[in-house]
């Protein structure tokens, strides 16, 4: 999980009927960067937990009612989120100990209990997870912990992952989880994420499938990826990442795609920013990432974070250079939001396949403000100055040449 942002998209757990697939409904707040999050109720009697749902991570962890100094910013003491296994008549000691940092700096350590994890219409019986009681780096998340969708490999004491529980209790028909998620923040609801299976309705055309390489993060091979006629890298290893919000790969590779977009590197922030005041929407490439035996697209409006300065706009690309590796020692590229928004996902921990097809929200354009990409007023205004002193000068040339017939 590489969090880079304090904006969501908040997803809701839905009831349903036994014959159909579990599933999650997104809802989205409001900004420019976002990550998706939902309820879960842990214990008996029953506390709920607003949880960000990562296939970057294993671990699932909640606060503890123990976590003090270390949590004193966090979401959670506002709505007093906080679990308490002596409250919970169905917790069980586990003893193991948790200690996870993630791809941002921030980090997390705790114990692990055993109890009964709610997630929709779905009772999960004594699953492990972690009650932290220190955790730094989530002071402006609206979230109040995290549940982990990667493979067991990378999970911190051994414990079994709870997408795992529940295909070994029969909780769901297949190994399988798919998320959606609609870029359109006025759309309601935003999105779903289905344990067991996918829905048909929520993508177009075919599904490309690709092996995971390697069994720990949902890492795959990538083809290339390709901007403006040159390629940026060929073979590369990606992962798909809900917990992070941008594209994020090595540095100089990152750099090179930026640099053939137009964009200038902000020290400060981080990101590489773009004239959008001046370039039309036409100057921008597309941005090719081929995957499998397919080429997912997207287009300038698809990559551009455009946020408000005072009275101006900085435009942002989304791509990041950041040097992650895999467990492996690998050189990665991570597949986050802002491609996951684009493209259906499915994880199949059966056949260890990860398959991707266009969203039906994949059209989907955000609305940016009249005055950028060429229509500013701005422009009008220095066209206009322009203009002026073009005819100023014919003014004078023309008064010149009769002062010289005089």
């Amino acid at each position: 999980m590489l969090n880079l942002s304090t904006i969501l998209f908040l997803l809701l757990i839905s009831a349903v009927s036994s014959t159909e697939l579990p599933r999650i409904s997104c809802y989205r707040m409001t900004n420019a960067l976002f990550y998706w999050i939902g309820l879960i109720s842990i214990g008996t009697p029953e506390k709920t937990f607003i949880i960000n749902f990562d296939t970057g991570s294993t671990d699932l962890w909640v606060p503890s009612i123990q976590c003090l100094s270390t949590c004193d910013n966090m979401h959670f003491l506002e709505n007093k989120a906080k679990y308490d296994s002596y409250s919970s008549y169905t917790s069980r000691a586990n003893g193991a100990t948790l200690r996870i940092a993630y791809g941002d700096g921030s980090y997390v350590n705790g114990i692990f209990i055993n109890d009964t994890v709610t997630i929709g219409n779905l009772s999960i019986l004594n699953q492990a997870f972690a009650q932290a009681n220190n955790i730094s780096g989530f002071s402006s998340s609206t979230f109040d912990g995290v549940l982990g969708l990667a493979y067991p490999s990378i999970g911190t004491s051994g414990q079994i992952p709870i997408f795992y529980n529940m295909w070994q209790q029969g909780l769901i028909p297949d190994p399988i989880f798919s998320f959606y998620f609609n870029p359109n923040p006025n759309v309601y609801p935003g999105g779903e994420l289905i344990f067991g299976g996918v829905d048909s309705t929520k993508y177009l055309d075919s599904i490309t499938y690709v092996d995971v390489i390697i069994h720990a993060y949902w890492e795959f091979m990538m083809n290339s990826v390709q901007t403006n006629g040159k390629t940026i890298c060929s073979n590369c290893r990606a992962i798909l990442d809900t917990g992070t919000t941008l594209i994020v790969g090595p540095s100089n590779q990152i750099a090179l795609l930026n640099y053939a977009i137009g964009g200038t590197y902000d020290h400060e922030i981080g990101l590489y920013t773009v004239d959008c005041y001046t370039r039309l929407l036409s100057d921008f490439p597309d941005v090719e990432f081929s995957i499998g035996n397919m080429t997912f697209i997207l287009s300038v409006l698809q990559y551009l974070l455009i946020l408000k300065d005072s009275d101006n706009y900085i435009c942002y690309t989304v791509f990041q250079g950041v040097n992650l590796r895999d467990n492996r020692g690998n050189l990665i590229w991570i597949l986050g939001d802002y491609f996951l928004s684009r493209f259906y996902s499915i994880y199949n921990v059966n056949r260890n396949q990860i398959g991707l097809a266009k969203s039906i929200s994949y059209s989907y354009s955000q609305i940016h403000p009249k005055s950028l990409f060429g229509n500013s007023s701005n422009k009008n205004y220095f066209q206009n100055i322009f203009q002026l002193f073009i005819y100023v000068i014919i003014f004078l040339i023309r008064n010149i040449l009769f002062f010289l017939n005089i």
